[in-house]
């Protein structure tokens, strides 16, 4: 067993006065978070083993995100007809990269919808596949960059890709349009009704060039 520990002499963790910052621990064979965190008190402790496995999902503080990760997570649906795939492969610097997936609202401000999925950080120079069952309906992918330069890395790139029902519908670059852009979106719609059988069927998408994102629909 281990104990990680971080400390902050000034006592307020990972901020305020010169930006925000961040930590991340991650397992390396398999890319498992173990802790992260960014404002704390004098110093956070975290205990584990090795080899690590990644605890079962538990809410203790009730706030909708996963104890240890921190990370949101869709509730179960079934059948699966509506079926989000995500690649990720980061690069050199995965605790910069996260993404969230939002329900869309009517407003062009993707936070005004509800957060249905969250994940990352990552560790580096891994991949991740990470799926989830949806209720129909209309979303918004967010793809993070805490240092805005995409997936480019120093040493090593990384890239991701999305899939609906095992069909790859988009691609993202490894760096992005607009020089110190930290976010990139994605418009999705997902049309199979809950009592529908699972069908691949067709994607189209094309490229909003007005509000520099994606928007795909899903027709089965």
């Amino acid at each position: 067993r281990y104990t990680f520990t971080i400390m902050d002499r000034e006592r307020d963790g990972m901020c305020c006065r010169d930006g925000e910052g961040r930590y991340v621990v991650t397992y390396q064979s398999t890319g498992d978070m173990i802790a992260q965190g960014s404002e704390f008190g004098y110093f956070e402790s975290t205990t584990f083993s090795v080899p690590y496995k990644q605890p079962d999902f538990k809410d203790n503080d009730a706030d909708g995100r996963d104890d240890t990760t921190k990370n949101v997570y869709p509730p179960l649906v079934y059948p699966c007809v509506n079926k989000l795939g995500i690649n990720v492969k980061t690069d050199d610097y995965g605790v910069e990269t996260t993404f969230e997936l939002w329900t869309r609202s009517d407003t062009e401000d993707y936070t005004d919808g509800t957060l249905v999925a969250s994940g990352g950080p990552y560790t580096s120079d891994h991949e991740y596949n990470l799926s989830y069952c949806l209720n129909p309906g209309k979303y918004t992918f967010v793809l993070l960059d805490w240092a805005c330069d995409g997936l480019s890395g120093t040493s090593v790139d990384g890239s991701y890709t999305l899939d609906v029902n095992g069909v790859e519908v988009y691609e993202g670059p490894q760096t992005w349009a607009d020089e110190g852009q930290y976010y990139e979106l994605v418009k999705l719609e997902f049309t199979n009704g809950i009592g529908d059988d699972l069908k691949s069927g067709s994607s189209e998408a094309k490229l909003n060039k007005e509000y520099g994102v994606f928007s795909m629909a899903f027709v089965t």
